[in-house]
């Protein structure tokens, strides 16, 4: 989907009013709840219009951080991780191991 795509199916919601672009992204208005939301460009190529729709109507929270960790040397999305592995980071601790 592209800018002018999801702007066409903003003013087709009769909840929703798209107030603009700038250089962070598109601004829009949902009327019931008032709320605002900017959506970056970027993120607009790999989303579904309903996810969208959700949250700019405020039915879920918008996913707005990507975490990522380094263990054994390369880095990982902790999206995927199961139960296990999230408890091993929780758990983890930041120590100074600088040999002197």
């Amino acid at each position: 989907m592209n800018a002018v795509q999801l702007f066409d199916l903003v003013e087709a919601d009769e909840n929703l009013e798209g107030l603009g672009v700038d250089k962070d992204g598109l601004l829009i208005k949902c009327l019931n709840p008032q709320l605002k939301t900017r959506i970056g460009l970027e993120s607009l190529a790999d989303t579904e219009w309903e996810d969208i729709r959700a949250v700019l109507v405020g039915e879920r929270e918008p996913i707005t951080l990507r975490h990522m960790s380094r263990v054994v040397g390369y880095y990982s999305m902790i999206e995927n991780w199961n139960k296990s592995k999230i408890g091993e980071l929780e758990d983890r601790q930041r120590g100074n191991y600088a040999v002197s």
